[in-house]
């Protein structure tokens, strides 16, 4: 149910008493909010989940953003603790809720894994979003004049595929997933960083270890559920013929 932005997701005993559902703090259509959202929901964490309007300005944010110098999402409060940023959202999750679920086995794996979470909501981000996808549909990321733009874009499309370019020849060369065998958090990281070029009609068909390992990683439970705003802002685009296919 979903109501004034507050959905109430699993309130259900955990640990054998009643724990009280967190609240996370998001917006769908960031990568980063769906990673932290789609590791709750697949992990059963009982949590509220709340939509945030930054469009509205500051006095209209949750009350909570108005203590936090860093008025981003996802934001995180659980009780007394408020975590932001969503590679330390994600470790905190593993550590009080999941046992480390989802990150490795071994400390050289979660080590692996956090660095390529922090990689992908850093560079990756910068990369694909704010320097190739998110000047081309959104005006408040687009610069100006518009050869400014232009010059932009191209650095950005290099730099996207510069690191298609890593993935398909480093970490995918000889595994099936990111840090090996098996299907980690890493991988809904990257993958939701590299949905967004779906909004330009990109294609992966020149690095066929990324475009199948995609496919996998979407297969993943609850995926399609965390995606619904983002996937019907791509039909949208399409409807617009804003998207090439």
């Amino acid at each position: 149910m979903e109501t004034n932005g507050i959905e109430h997701v699993n309130t259900k005993k955990m640990n054998g008493f009643q724990k009280g559902p967190m609240e996370l703090y998001l917006v769908r259509i960031s990568p980063a909010c769906r990673a932290v959202w789609l590791y709750v929901i697949q992990h059963e964490i009982p949590h509220l989940l709340i939509d945030v309007d930054f469009s509205k300005g500051p006095k209209h944010l949750p009350a909570v953003f108005r203590n936090q110098p860093h008025q981003e999402v996802p934001l995180l409060v659980d009780g007394d603790v408020v975590v932001f940023e969503a590679q330390a959202i994600l470790r905190y999750l593993g550590l009080k809720y999941t046992n480390s679920a989802g990150f490795g086995l071994s400390v050289q794996n979660q080590m692996l894994n956090e660095s390529v979470i922090s990689w992908s909501f850093g560079e990756l981000l910068r990369s694909v979003g704010y320097m190739y996808v998110f000047p081309q549909f959104l005006e408040s990321y687009s610069f100006s004049p518009e050869s400014a733009n232009e010059v932009v874009l191209e650095k950005g499309l290099r730099l996207v595929t510069t690191h298609l370019e890593i993935l398909e020849n480093n970490y995918l060369q000889k595994s099936k997933y990111l840090t090996g065998r098996k299907m980690t958090v890493a991988d809904s990281c990257v993958a939701s960083v590299l949905v967004l070029l779906e909004w330009t009609g990109f294609s992966f068909k020149m690095w066929p270890k990324v475009e199948g390992w995609m496919k996998k990683v979407k297969q993943q439970m609850f995926w399609d559920e965390v995606h619904t705003t983002h996937n019907d802002f791509v039909r949208e685009l399409e409807r617009a013929n804003l998207v090439q296919r």
